[in-house]
């Protein structure tokens, strides 16, 4: 039984092969479970028999806390004991310190994870109450909160992972500094992006302490870092793997310090300014790099980039956005260099042309993903016998391509044949060319289509022949009519998110028709649809209860009892 897919997987299937299969080991349903994509498609699985029940039970290891699910957590974190992760999501309407201090009371022996990012207050008194339960939690996500770090390093010592990125300035910046740095010291991941708190005395202290640091990433905010001071930290972590530093200027003692990390697979130099010396030096050392980030980045060009790619034999990852110098000619010397690569970024560049975009197609034979959004795609249009079809290629990002069109696109329907996910929002140019993706590409599982067309509309919309491979759709601010959907539903019968978004022609008998033929269907936006009724959202609660989150139309109001009466059927209604 194939478990590449959750669009496999639905309780009668698994009904099937349980009774087919009776006596398939234990382990080898477990293997199957975790490769289901959609958390929600467990929920039927768990329906088939006790022994489903169970290993689903035991499969669902991560856990994201809203304001709808906290009525339902003790439940539900009862049920779930293998938890390895607890996020809360932003700005929870919620006491945070007696939600962590609820947590703390159940039994979660594997839990190791805890993401309290974007919260309004620090929950200290709530921590301490979960250090008491979890002492030996491994990671900790604190970003854009004002997290007490003396606190964080009495309370989880073993903290292999803290992220306190985007933290405000703390007026006892000093304590802080010494605790971050001194106080947890088995560190292998520090995310320090955009933070206020830490200067180059701090991060010498955390490098010198931190034995086992392997990832490292900063933002500049001042000029303070960078000089000589950050550049002797880095020396001090030769196990080092992973470098991050944005909004900088790259020093020759900066670089000395780099080419000292003889195990670097991943460099992340966003926005800096560095030269092509600099960047030759780098290449003479023969990095192991799998990873490397230079959008944005001036004092560059063609020569110091192709001679760092020319040492870079197994680069799998390289982002080049936003780059001053990038041109049709650079991208197709560069292909020449990346047998190896496998996702590239190439978004911002208005140079670039069809001609890159089918040169990375033809040079890089593993790309898997492409993102090329806001360049020149579609102003050179290539001959047919130019092209060469590249199986490998999951997700092609074009959105914001104003010279985009549909002979650009089923051209490249044609030649990537197994695309996943394709991005044409903001595509002007572009309407009919979707429907060839569509019919070419059958693996089809996201296309993102919101605003594209504008220069071809009134069109008719309509897909006319199964897809059942596709999962997501985003028709935003299209101009589609309700026969238009319901032909789109008809055929796209397994979608489980739909936006409609300021789809004005849209009334409610078409939304009413595309629920009833998208059975699976799990999440729908009808915000801005001001011709679709408020009525239509209890109805689709109680007709489509594979429902998890409707965003309602304008005209939606609802008091209390209606939420609480909405969320015991399982769905979600809001903003």
């Amino acid at each position: 039984m194939a478990a590449s897919s959750s669009s496999s997987f639905s309780s009668r299937n698994c009904r099937y092969y349980y009774y087919q299969l009776p006596h398939l080991p234990d382990e080898c349903w477990e293997s199957i479970f975790k490769h289901i994509i959609d958390p929600l498609d467990l929920e039927s699985i768990s329906l088939v028999s006790r022994q489903f029940h169970s290993f689903v039970n035991r499969t669902r290891t991560h856990l994201t806390i809203s304001d709808h699910v906290i009525p339902h957590l003790p439940a539900l974190l009862r049920r779930f004991t293998a938890l390895t992760s607890i996020k809360l999501t932003p700005e929870i309407n919620a006491d945070i310190d007696a939600l962590l201090s609820q947590i703390a009371s159940f039994d979660l022996p594997s839990l190791h994870s805890l993401d309290i990012s974007d919260q309004r207050t620090f929950p200290s008194h709530g921590l301490r109450q979960f250090s008491q339960k979890f002492p030996t939690l491994k990671s900790l996500y604190c970003s854009y909160t004002k997290p007490d770090l003396v606190l964080i390093s009495e309370c989880f010592p073993n903290l292999e992972e803290i992220d306190v990125s985007y933290t405000p300035v703390f007026s006892d910046a000093d304590l802080q500094e010494k605790a971050l740095a001194s106080g947890l010291k088995k560190l292998r991941k520090v995310n320090l992006s955009g933070t206020y708190i830490i200067g180059d005395s701090s991060i010498f202290i955390l490098c010198q302490n931190c034995k086992f640091l392997e990832e490292l990433v900063v933002v500049c905010q001042t000029s303070c870092l960078c000089r000589i001071g950050f550049a002797n930290a880095i020396r001090m972590t030769p196990q080092l793997r992973s470098f991050s530093v944005s909004n900088c200027n790259v020093t020759s003692e900066l670089i000395d310090a780099l080419v000292s990390l003889k195990g670097l697979t991943c460099l992340d130099l966003s926005y800096a300014r560095i030269s092509d010396d600099a960047l030759c030096v780098l290449a003479e050392q023969g990095l192991p790099l799998r990873k490397l980030s230079l959008p944005g980045c001036k004092g560059c060009g063609y020569g110091g980039i192709s001679c760092l790619l020319r040492k870079c034999n197994n680069l799998q990852y390289l982002d080049l956005q936003e780059t001053e110098f990038l041109n049709d000619q650079c991208v197709i010397g560069l292909s020449l260099l990346l047998g190896n690569l496998k996702v590239v970024k190439l978004s911002e560049n208005r140079e670039l042309t069809d001609l890159s975009l089918f040169a990375i197609l033809r040079n890089c034979p593993f790309i898997t993903e492409i993102k090329m959004e806001k360049t020149g795609i579609g102003k050179h249009k290539l001959r047919e016998d130019c092209l060469v079809v590249n199986s490998h290629v999951k997700c092609l990002y074009l959105a914001r391509n104003s010279w985009l069109n549909d002979a650009s696109v089923t051209m490249l329907a044609s030649v990537c044949p197994n695309l996943e996910m394709m991005d044409l929002s903001i595509c002007h140019g572009v309407s009919k060319g979707a429907i060839e993706v569509l019919w070419s590409c059958r693996k089809i599982q996201r296309m993102n289509l919101a605003h594209f067309g504008y220069d071809m509309f009134p069109f008719q919309f309509r897909v006319c022949f199964d897809v059942p491979t596709l999962f997501v759709l985003n028709l935003s601010g299209l101009g589609i009519s309700n026969e238009d959907l319901s032909f789109i539903s008809k055929s796209c019968y397994k979608l489980k998110e739909l936006e409609l978004t300021s789809c004005h022609k849209i009334t409610t008998m078409g939304v009413k028709q595309a629920v009833k033929n998208c059975k699976q269907l799990r999440t729908i936006t009808l915000s801005f649809c001001r011709k679709v009724s408020a009525g239509v959202v209890a109805w689709m609660v109680s007709a489509r209860p594979s429902l998890r989150q409707i965003r309602p139309p304008p005209q939606f109001h609802f008091d209390e009892g209606q939420r609480d009466l909405f969320l015991r059927r399982g769905c979600f209604v809001g903003q």
